[in-house]
């Protein structure tokens, strides 16, 4: 069996999973998607998205306890993702295509399904300032679910960890990942067209310097804008934050488009 996966690991982001399955079936996806639930994510949460036609797989456990990241340095929410790892132990499935809870799908994405295990995108590394980026973006991946992989990538959190602290950075799942796939940047069978993890802040640039297009007419197609960053289209906003939206208005149109086109799916 195939199927999209996508993570909730934390309640607050309920709202994206169901404008992801919506996006997902705007697009007339062929696979369903399912849901992977962390086990602090209250029963009620899981009645609600089944309601929502959205089939629920819920974790026996939790893969790392206590915060990683501090509140402070402003990447708290990256301490809920590590639950992602556990998706590699999905036997029941034949492939999968992962994808963040934080994406709107704009364009059938079905043929990923036929793409290598591990295919990824380096996201934003063709915006000014970030080429040197080369490992992957784990907001959305080709996965072939085998529980030796699973293993190794939790017996890496620990060295990941330990490694961030000694350099004083932040760490997720992604790093863990890259850390198990230190060859990747050079297997370019595996690096996905940019155009499938578009970061919407970058949107803009991605359309009018580099010729990307949400329309059919052209050769560099955007299929998935992804919300990156702490803040949500879906949830309340502070003063600051409504500041930074204003900013974002006036340098990057696009991503006021993008930002009513995925609201317009919360309010169905």
């Amino acid at each position: 069996m195939r199927a999209y996966i996508t993570l909730l690991s934390n309640k607050s982001y309920f709202e994206g999973v169901l404008i992801l399955h919506r996006s997902l079936k705007a697009v007339q996806a062929r696979y369903p998607l399912y849901c992977v639930l962390s086990i602090s994510v209250e029963d009620e949460v899981q009645k609600r998205l089944e309601c929502e036609g959205i089939p629920c797989i819920r974790l026996s456990r939790t893969v790392v306890d206590g915060l990683v990241n501090s509140e402070k340095c402003g990447f708290s929410h990256w301490n809920y993702t590590f639950d992602k790892l556990l998706v590699w132990g999905l036997t029941q499935f034949e492939k999968m295509v992962f994808l963040d809870c934080d994406m709107l799908i704009v364009r059938n994405i079905d043929h990923l399904f036929e793409c290598e295990p591990f295919s990824a995108v380096i996201a934003g590394s063709l915006y000014p300032g970030n080429e040197h980026w080369e490992g992957l973006n784990s907001g959305i991946m080709v996965i072939i679910p085998d529980e030796r992989v699973r293993d190794c990538l939790l017996a890496n959190i620990n060295l990941e960890i330990e490694a961030g602290k000694a350099e004083n950075r932040m760490i997720g799942d992604q790093d863990v990942i890259k850390r198990y796939l230190k060859n990747w940047k050079d297997q370019k069978n595996l690096h996905l067209e940019q155009g499938y993890n578009v970061f919407a802040d970058y949107l803009t640039y991605y359309i009018y310097r580099l010729g990307y297009s949400l329309n059919d007419q052209t050769d560099k197609p955007i299929f998935v804008i992804h919300f990156i960053g702490r803040a949500k289209p879906w949830m309340k906003k502070t003063l600051r934050q409504y500041v930074w939206l204003l900013k974002m208005c006036l340098k990057n149109p696009y991503y006021i488009m993008a930002y009513r086109k995925y609201l317009r799916f919360l309010r169905n």
